[in-house]
């Protein structure tokens, strides 16, 4: 028998109207294609920090698209790459290609 203990770090669930998880598969197909650099992230954690992003944006008054580029840039480069864009100086060029993504999705 297991039990969850008060500082466990369980994911939340990923609940998320239709319209959105569509964005979600459509975002993630995009950063698949566009960001060879993740080729060896998984599936389920592209999604998961896709949808991580697009939650964090929901949460926020001003949603256009460089602040979205900054988050998704935020989400990947902290939790998914320990911050490898920032450290080999790709920021601006990373954010550009996120918000050249949304704006086709978008």
């Amino acid at each position: 028998m297991t039990q969850a203990t008060a500082g466990s770090t369980a994911a939340p669930k990923m609940q998320m109207s239709p319209e959105r998880a569509k964005q979600v598969v459509k975002m993630t197909k995009s950063i698949r294609g566009n960001f060879p650099e993740l080729e060896a992230i998984s599936d389920a954690q592209l999604i998961y920090s896709t949808w991580r992003s697009f939650k964090r944006i929901d949460q926020t008054n001003d949603s256009d698209y460089t602040t979205m580029a900054d988050v998704f840039f935020h989400e990947f480069d902290r939790h998914v790459l320990n911050y490898q864009f920032s450290k080999t100086g790709q920021t601006e060029t990373i954010r550009h290609r996120f918000f050249a993504i949304l704006t086709e999705l978008l």
